[in-house]
């Protein structure tokens, strides 16, 4: 009992912490220096509400119109680094504390969102978000990864909306941190183990539920983006944001704004895929039953043909046709061939003819032959006679014509030879 009569109230609390901070002189009328994230501006009343962080740290801000109509400078903007001159407020009603900006002074742009951008250009120029690289997720996956915090909303969701598109699908989670120190290396981890051949994951979710943009900074970073570009499963990235894209967004094979989108796309609702497959269905056997109809309504009109129910009827007259046609090539024939054979009989008597008359050449030229040999030189060499001439061609008919040991040729029927005159009478 007693603890319950000394213990204090929410809005004591928030009251007496608002008290020491308000009060204190070390948080009242001081700079600092940062850069603007989460930047907003009320249209109704001008009011201006914005983060100011560093590497590690954030604080949030809030330039009321009053204060704010007096800076003429750069339009504020996520990234610009500024000093900013103010105190510290607490809003009670809310437990938090902020800086009621009195004014501005521009500095330039964010060293972190500077590094951001030069590597999203590195990265860019390596090909690591080429369209080229990414994969088409799986149409039906049997088997969904989670890389995300197990104490989020995100995971949740994410469970949620894909049993119920999906009831029989398999969920398997990579814990790991989303935000913080060592949130890098875990995200890092857990990618390389749902990636495990193991596990059998047919599509990865990989991501957390919205955030501040130092919230989302783990996903900024060239580790992790190369961890989801080298990820052999088709990965999608599921950051909660609204406006800034971090870079595992473009490294993915896809990307949605939230964990939910996420489960939307990764897994196909099972009950509309029933749905348009019964009506494929259906209008497969509507198909097929025209199909079958129409055949049956062209054998039917093949079947009533008169060729069809009477075959005899349809082949007798072409058969007495044939008939004809054979008839008439028959006379034909024998006619071309009595005419054929008439010219033959001509041909064979002038065969005759000409026969005899060769026959009788023949008997003639043997003749001619016959006495030709007779009077020939060659038939009286034959007849053992020879024929002498010296060594100028000439033929020798005398005995004066011929000196003696001059060299003659004797031509005799079947050669010659070469003699020396020895003596002469």
């Amino acid at each position: 009992m007693e603890i319950v009569d000394s213990s204090l109230s929410v809005s004591e609390v928030n009251r007496r912490i608002k008290a020491k901070l308000q009060d204190s002189p070390e948080f009242k009328n001081f700079w600092v220096r940062g850069e603007i994230s989460n930047y907003s501006q009320t249209n109704s009343s001008g009011h201006m509400y914005f983060s100011l962080k560093d590497t590690s740290s954030v604080i949030k801000c809030a330039f009321f119109s009053f204060q704010a109509k007096n800076y003429k400078g750069t339009p504020l903007r996520n990234g610009m680094e500024i000093l900013v001159y103010g105190s510290v407020s607490v809003y009670e009603p809310g437990g938090y504390y902020s800086i009621t900006v009195q004014k501005i002074e521009e500095i330039g742009e964010g060293d972190i969102l500077l590094r951001i951008e030069k590597l999203k250009k590195t990265l860019a120029e390596k090909g690591i978000f080429d369209a080229s690289h990414k994969r088409p997720l799986p149409k039906f996956p049997k088997r969904l990864g989670i890389v995300t915090s197990p104490k989020g909303a995100a995971v949740e969701d994410i469970i949620r909306i894909a049993t119920d598109l999906n009831p029989s699908i398999q969920i398997l989670i990579s814990p790991c941190l989303v935000q913080g120190d060592g949130a890098e290396n875990s995200i890092i981890e857990a990618i390389k183990e749902i990636n495990d051949p193991k596990w059998e994951v047919d599509v990865i979710i990989a991501g957390r539920g919205g955030g501040s943009f130092e919230d989302l900074m783990a996903f900024n970073q060239e580790s992790v983006v190369m961890a989801y570009y080298h990820s052999k499963i088709p990965i999608i990235s599921a950051v909660g944001h609204e406006i800034d894209r971090v870079l595992t967004d473009l490294a993915a094979d896809a990307t949605t704004p939230t964990p939910t989108a996420a489960a939307k796309l990764a897994i196909p609702n099972v009950s509309d895929t029933l749905i348009r497959l019964d009506e494929m269905e259906d209008r497969l056997r509507s198909a097929l039953t025209g199909v079958i109809r129409i055949g049956k309504e062209k054998w039917l009109g093949v079947t009533n043909r008169v060729v069809l129910q009477n075959p005899k009827s349809f082949l007798e007259p072409r058969q007495n046709h044939f008939d004809e046609i054979m008839t008439k090539i028959s006379l034909l024939g024998k006619n071309y061939l009595v005419k054929k054979q008439s010219e033959f009989q001509k041909f064979e008597i002038f065969h005759q003819n000409w026969k005899s008359y060769l026959e009788r050449i023949q008997n003639k030229f043997k003749l001619a032959e016959q006495r030709l040999e007779h009077f020939s030189p060659l038939g009286t060499l034959k007849r053992g006679y020879s024929v002498l001439r010296n060594t100028n061609k000439q033929v020798i008919s005398s005995v004066r014509q011929i000196k003696e040991n001059e060299t003659l040729e004797v031509f005799l029927f079947d050669g010659k030879i070469q003699v020396e005159v020895k003596e002469k009478n």
